[in-house]
């Protein structure tokens, strides 16, 4: 196929004969000259290890619940104790006085809070920096082989078969093969370089959560309203730019108009990603409401 046949018919699949006239009008060549089945390689080790640490998600969820219920707890029976003088006589208040909080109680909270704090927080960065390492973020329903295209050097062919966020799984007629840079890959389109950025930015903030909390126990006063505010403000953009990194299935590479039949599924460094931003929200709910007693 020389050049001549490449601009005259930009978009190359076989057994289709669908337009793409948004493809057409971006200019940008995609021919596919052949496409084989290639189910999604998931690692079965991986989700195992995804599914241990959901498990220890929940362990620190009902840690939380069970902090916030047993502090509301103790602060009503407070308020009813200090109460007493009201409606009892002043021998009976005598009697009983108003009994202040165990410090076993602050211990075991504060145990509990920063357990959940920094636990939740170094498991979050953990899957995030896998999500960003892996190339197995998304699958594609069949592997995809490029060539005779001008993005390409003469003579190469590339066969994609898993995207991920700053890696690319595929083989070539050249020594180019396996898990490879994504500068390797044509057609990185607005929707993929975004979720390479907000994968970068999502582990940036999240890894900034723990180091920022550490700096603040050591500040007498802890836990302020300003410093809450900036734990949460940490956690929340790290788990809004986690959840950014699904914007990779809106690239040209999971749109079935620019590759014949193509589609993309979640694989395991999507489910690490989103699982990531799950452990930044619920560190962000941690540090808004944890009393951490004067840790």
């Amino acid at each position: 196929m020389n050049s001549s046949d490449v601009n005259e018919r930009p978009f190359i699949s076989p057994g289709s004969d669908v337009e793409e006239p948004a493809a057409i009008a971006m200019g940008t060549y995609g021919p596919v000259l052949s496409q084989s089945y290639s189910g999604g390689s998931r690692s079965s080790s991986g989700m195992i290890w995804l599914l241990l640490l959901w498990f220890v998600l929940i362990l620190l969820v009902v840690g939380l619940v069970y902090v916030l219920v047993e502090c509301r707890c103790r602060n009503q029976n407070q308020k009813l104790q200090q109460d007493v003088p009201e409606t009892h006589d002043v021998a009976v208040a005598v009697a009983e006085p108003v009994v202040a909080v165990e410090p076993k109680h602050r211990k075991i909270d504060n145990l509990i809070g920063l357990t959940i704090l920094y636990v939740g927080s170094f498991i979050g960065l953990g899957l995030s920096i896998f999500s960003i390492s892996t190339c197995e973020f998304a699958s594609l329903a069949s592997s995809v082989t490029l060539d005779a295209d001008a993005s390409l050097a003469d003579g190469l062919s590339l066969s994609i078969h898993n995207l991920g966020l700053l890696k690319v799984d595929l083989t070539s007629n050249f020594s180019l093969s396996g898990c490879v840079n994504t500068d390797n890959l044509p057609f990185l389109d607005t929707p993929y370089n975004f979720a390479k950025a907000s994968a970068i930015m999502g582990a940036m903030f999240g890894g900034m959560g723990p180091l920022v909390s550490m700096y603040l126990l050591m500040k007498p006063g802890f836990p302020t309203v300003k410093a809450r505010y900036m734990l949460v403000t940490i956690y929340s953009l790290g788990a809004v730019f986690q959840l950014a990194t699904l914007s990779l299935f809106g690239s040209l590479y999971c749109k079935s108009w620019f590759m014949s039949g193509s589609s993309c599924s979640l694989s395991i460094g999507a489910v690490a990603s989103v699982s990531a931003a799950l452990y930044w929200m619920l560190e962000a709910i941690a540090a808004a409401c944890l009393p951490f007693n004067n840790a």
